[in-house]
């Protein structure tokens, strides 16, 4: 989570802006004491346009909420970020962080200068190790997009990877899982949960097109590279992590075929499939078709910022 400046707290409107490389959406949501209230759930499309002007139409568009420094949080599709799993730099906690650039000079595509990094713990480790997932954002990506959000409150609050964002939506997964979420041309999340947390993450570039496989190409085997990744997840999981076994496949992706998905899926897999679940607070007011559920994350990252104490 790469948390920038935190302001006071005067307001009990939370913003989420979850950017895609095809469009930026947006939550909006008042923070109650025990839950969030589902005001807005919109998006526009980003077309040749820079993020900024696009996340700056959509604060002119709901200005209303913006009066008296709402939290915003931001969230980064798996395009706009690169996510590492890397060796615990030997430095006290509170400098790891500022030292991830010189870490991970070798380890993605960034210079040094241009990269903005934070890092989460691992929550399994094999013996003899200790590793940290490392996120990862260009400078010049965030910096227009983040003067502007700072333009309409003093309250912004952290951006996050998709990643973390989508965590919040499965804290209720106790049996391992692995949960597979894609959309809008991304590449595909796949993550192993277990115990309401997240265990393992993987971004497959290749899977970015799932979203528009149509009845003919699936009926054609055009899943087979999805079940192959998935069953790298399991193995990964329970072999070299040595977990016990997955119990369920839980999709999050645009799919307008969701029987067939499930059936062939099924079929070469072995283990029983379900769709993901809208949580309660968001029905009303959802797509549908998981497209918005980074953005609902991104309002539970807020919320629970908002909760903290100053």
């Amino acid at each position: 989570m790469l948390k920038w400046l935190q302001g006071r707290k005067t307001s009990d409107i939370v913003l989420a802006f979850a950017l895609s490389n095809e469009s930026v959406s947006i939550v909006v949501a008042q923070a109650r004491t025990q839950a969030l209230e589902l005001i807005v759930s919109d998006a526009a499309e980003k077309d040749d346009r820079q993020f900024a002007e696009v996340v700056d139409e959509l604060l002119t568009k709901y200005s209303r909420y913006t009066r008296g420094d709402p939290s915003i949080v931001l969230v980064l599709g798996p395009s706009l970020y690169q996510s590492v799993a890397l060796k615990r730099p030997k430095l006290p906690d509170e400098e790891i962080a500022a030292g991830l650039r010189y870490s991970l000079r070798d380890l993605v595509s960034l210079p040094p200068a241009d990269i903005i990094a934070d890092y989460y713990e691992s929550p399994i480790q094999l013996p003899g190790q200790n590793k940290i997932n490392a996120v990862v954002a260009d400078r010049n990506l965030l910096e227009p997009i983040m003067k502007t959000l700072h333009n309409a409150s003093d309250n912004v609050l952290a951006v996050v990877a998709e990643e973390q964002a989508v965590e919040r939506l499965f804290q209720d997964q106790e049996n391992p899982a692995v949960v597979v979420c894609q959309s809008q041309q991304e590449p595909a999340l796949l993550q192993v949960y277990r115990d309401g947390a997240l265990q393992v993450n993987r971004s497959v570039a290749s899977l970015e097109k799932l979203n528009q496989v149509s009845l003919d190409e699936i009926k054609m085997g055009a899943l087979q590279p999805l079940s192959v990744e998935i069953q790298r997840s399991i193995d990964y999981f329970e072999r070299q992590l040595r977990q016990r076994p997955i119990k369920e496949i839980v999709l999050a992706i645009s799919s307008k075929h969701q029987t067939l998905v499930t059936e062939q899926l099924t079929e070469d897999l072995g283990i029983d499939i379900r769709w993901a679940k809208y949580p309660e607070w968001t029905r009303e007011l959802a797509a549908g078709d998981y497209t918005d559920f980074p953005a609902f994350g991104g309002a539970l990252v807020g919320y629970e910022l908002w909760g903290e104490p100053e």
